[in-house]
């Protein structure tokens, strides 16, 4: 029997044990920022917060590589359907909805209809607002256009269009750097047989690459936001060239690693509650708990897998038992 990992570039264990990874590097650096909040770094110690706050950006990297190869694989068949956005609003903005709803009326409320939409729109939850746009963009582009290539092309453009939107609105590189690895998911996704049989036939020539390439941007600083003597324009190139290199890197190894470790997958399924949960609950355990500093940080860790696990299983059976009537 042909398994799924077999079949596909990126099997869903393989996906779920990165995203995992991922939620874990996104919670442990802003872990590493809120730090200098209450003691301060040198030396080593320093050096350790620095690499663990770079960590960020590489998980969302993966996130969204992942995301638009799933999304050409949910929709699976040529044209757009209703069942592929009602999927979308069940399985992301609904639990966004209820999670961030609860935590948004736990902290006091809506003061106003604009802090309303604010909360409607993902606008505090950058990674949410931006997901939500990818989402109506390619909604939009696999309803209006047809064909691999010209959906590729088209898909490409808005991604490049948004990017552009958001560093011309200020917005901090962040929100942006990682567009980049959205589009690879999606190309990724539509021209599967090629770049599984590519992959199959020189794997690991191009994992030596990519693995010496993620060791230059690494040492010479290639994926940072500052470097001595040169532009902005330059160092957002080599921002998301970082991106690109670190996004192929991670595509290589979901499509040739057979992951048997199951607690990342399990991370992984619940990635998208630990992202929404974790500052809240951070913040609480922090400010209320009297342990010792380093003891608040890990309990805060322990409590948001806790509480994300549980959100995910409470919401996915009440959607399951909506289903059914």
């Amino acid at each position: 029997m042909v398994q799924d990992s077999d079949r596909r570039l990126m099997g869903k264990r393989e996906t779920d044990w990165f995203r995992g990874m991922a939620a874990v590097m996104v919670v442990l650096s802003h872990y590493a920022e809120w730090w200098t909040w209450f003691a301060q770094t040198e030396g080593n110690a320093e050096t350790v917060r620095l690499v663990f706050s770079r960590l960020g950006v590489y998980g969302v990297d993966i996130f969204f590589l992942f995301s638009g190869y799933a999304l050409v694989k949910s929709l699976g068949q040529e044209r757009m359907h209703p069942q592929f956005i009602w999927k979308r609003i069940k399985n992301v903005y609904i639990p966004y909805f209820l999670v961030v709803g609860a935590i948004e009326l736990l902290s006091g409320g809506f003061a106003s209809l604009h802090d309303f939409w604010k909360f409607a729109n993902g606008s505090d939850y950058w990674y949410m607002a931006v997901l939500f746009i990818f989402y109506i963009g390619f909604i939009a582009v696999y309803t209006i256009v047809g064909g691999k290539g010209p959906r590729c092309a088209a898909f490409c453009i808005f991604t490049y269009v948004f990017t552009c939107v958001l560093r011309d609105r200020g917005m901090q590189d962040f929100w942006y750097v990682s567009n980049i690895a959205f589009a690879m998911g999606v190309v990724a996704a539509e021209y599967e047989d090629g770049v599984k049989k590519a992959v199959d036939k020189a794997w690991i020539p191009l994992l030596a690459v990519c693995t010496v390439g993620m060791a230059l941007v690494v040492r010479s600083g290639l994926d940072e936001n500052v470097a001595v003597g040169r532009t902005e324009e330059q160092l957002l190139w080599m921002q998301t060239g970082a991106a690109v290199v670190w996004s192929f890197l991670v595509m290589l190894l979901a499509a040739k690693c057979r992951i048997k470790e199951k607690m990342l997958a399990s991370l992984g399924r619940s990635s998208l509650y630990i992202y929404l949960t974790h500052t809240y609950i951070f913040m609480w355990c922090v400010n209320f708990l009297d342990l010792e500093l380093w003891m608040r940080f890990l309990v805060s860790g322990a409590v948001t897998v806790a509480v994300s696990v549980g959100c995910r299983l409470v919401i996915g059976w009440g959607m399951k038992k909506l289903a059914r009537g």
